[in-house]
């Protein structure tokens, strides 16, 4: 990780300390850079800041909110909303402390401001990082995240995740990794 993407981390870490945000950024992080890799037109420096602030929000909602503002249990998506309006703010603060470019802070903070609640994404940059912040979901680790949180069973959790792929993600690199990550996670947790 560059100086600059290790100080907004540093940045945001104290707000991540919510929801398993630590390790989902770690891993969605990973996701982006390997979405990156794919889509050589996306700016890296819009996406990877986006994806290391775009939860920073969630430190704003009580713990024992959090589980009716987002997820199959959902009834207050104002909260869920709340996260992004804040998260964005917050990210711009972030981004204007360490002197981040005006340009690329203001589509960081766009990003941010909906991730979770548009629908359709504002640019390529966005599709990536909407992509990479729900592939997690399909890891192991996500997985035996969200089903426990969720208070559903595993195989449902699995059902549920398989039917969610084309209508999640925007890529079709994101889309063949959810596959392959989904396939593994069927084959190693349904035994």
């Amino acid at each position: 990780m560059n100086h600059t993407y290790s100080e907004l981390y540093r940045r945001a870490r104290p707000y991540l300390d919510t929801r398993h945000n630590e390790v989902h950024i770690a891993i969605s992080y990973r996701f982006a850079q390997r979405l990156l890799a794919c889509y050589p037109d996306a700016d890296e420096g819009v996406v990877l800041p986006a994806m290391l602030l775009h939860d920073i929000g969630w430190k704003l909602i009580p713990e024992d909110q959090h589980l009716v503002a987002f997820g199959p249990k959902m009834q207050r998506p104002e909260l869920r909303r709340y996260h992004e309006t804040e998260g964005a703010r917050m990210a711009g603060e972030i981004l204007a402390a360490v002197g981040y470019d005006p340009a690329r802070s203001a589509e960081i903070v766009a990003i941010i401001d909906g991730h979770d609640t548009r629908d359709e994404a504002l640019s390529l940059n966005d599709r990536l990082m909407k992509d990479a912040d729900k592939l997690w979901r399909f890891t192991q680790t996500g997985i035996g995240i969200d089903y426990q949180r969720f208070g559903v069973g595993l195989r449902e959790h699995l059902s549920w995740l398989g039917q969610r792929i084309e209508g999640w993600l925007f890529t079709p690199a994101a889309k063949r990794i959810a596959r392959q990550l989904h396939a593994e996670a069927e084959a190693a947790l349904l035994l």
